[in-house]
C-alpha cells in the first residue's frame, strides 16, 4: 500500500513537471474574441462649428482571435495578439440618435504585451499584461441617413439649398495602451483552455467629406469631423497549445 501511494505521488509530480510552463516555451492560442466598445463621443464639428449633442456610438463585434507568446523566463512572457478584422456599426447618439446607423468600419487591433505569469508550474495559471496597441481602420462606409443628416444640418445652419451627392468617411489609425488579465487551465500536457480580458485605449478620429450641389447646380464640398474614445473591453476564449 505504501509503495503504491509512493508510486502515485511520483507519477503526479512527473505529470505536473511535464505540464509546467517554462523559459523558452512558445504558446499559441486560437478562439473567439468579443470587442465591446465603451464609447465616449465628442461633438460633430461641421465646417469649423461644433454642434452640441451631435455624437456617435459604436457597436460590438465578435471575431476569431489568435495570439503567440514567447516565455522569456518561467514568469515573463512576450505576447502578440492578432485577429480576423472586426467590423463595427456606427450609430447616431444623443441629438442625432434618430438617424440610426451612420456607417461601418473594419479594424485590425494588433497588441504587443509584456506579461507576468504568477503560477507557471500549476494547472491554473493566471497572468497580467501591459502592452501597446495599434488600431488600423479600413473599409469605412457611410449610409444615406448620415448624408441626409449633414445636408439637413447645412441647410438649416447656413440657410442654403444643398441637395444630392454623397458623404465619405475616413478614420485615422490609433496608438494606445492595453491592459490585460487572463488565466490558462491545463487540459493535457500540451493543451489548455484560456480566458482573457483586455481594456484597450482606442481613439477614433473620423473625417467626413460631403459632396453636394447648391441651388445653382454648382458642386460644393463640406467637411466635418468627430472624435470618440472607443476604449473597448475585449473578452476572448481560446484553446492553447504549448510547444
Amino acid at each position: 500500500m505504501i509503495r503504491t501511494l509512493g508510486t502515485l505521488a511520483v507519477a503526479g509530480l512527473l505529470s505536473a513537471g511535464a505540464m509546467a510552463q517554462s523559459q523558452g516555451d512558445w504558446i499559441f492560442r486560437a478562439g473567439l474574441g468579443n470587442v465591446s466598445p465603451d464609447t465616449s463621443s465628442g461633438n460633430l464639428v461641421f465646417e469649423g462649428t461644433e454642434l452640441e449633442g451631435y455624437q456617435i456610438d459604436v457597436g460590438s463585434n465578435t471575431r476569431p482571435v489568435f495570439n503567440l507568446t514567447w516565455m522569456a523566463t518561467d514568469h515573463i512572457g512576450l505576447e502578440v495578439l492578432a485577429a480576423w478584422p472586426f467590423e463595427h456599426s456606427i450609430k447616431g447618439d444623443s441629438a442625432i440618435e434618430g438617424l440610426g446607423k451612420l456607417g461601418d468600419t473594419k479594424h485590425l487591433p494588433p497588441v504587443l504585451s509584456l506579461q507576468y505569469h504568477f503560477r507557471p508550474n500549476e494547472t491554473f495559471r493566471p497572468y497580467a499584461g501591459l502592452g501597446i496597441n495599434y488600431t488600423y481602420f479600413f473599409d469605412e462606409s457611410t449610409t444615406d441617413s448620415l448624408h441626409q443628416g449633414i445636408i439637413g444640418t447645412a441647410n438649416a445652419a447656413l440657410g442654403t439649398d444643398y441637395s444630392g451627392g454623397s458623404t465619405s468617411m475616413n478614420i485615422k489609425n490609433s496608438f494606445g495602451v492595453a491592459l490585460q488579465l487572463g488565466a490558462d487551465f491545463q487540459i493535457s500536457e500540451q493543451l489548455f483552455l484560456n480566458f482573457d480580458l483586455r481594456w484597450i485605449d482606442i481613439e477614433a478620429d473620423a473625417r467626413l467629406r460631403t459632396t453636394t450641389t447648391d441651388g445653382a447646380g454648382a458642386t460644393v464640398n463640406l467637411n466635418s469631423r468627430v472624435k470618440a474614445d472607443i476604449d473597448p473591453w475585449v473578452f476572448s476564449t481560446t484553446l492553447g497549445f504549448r510547444f
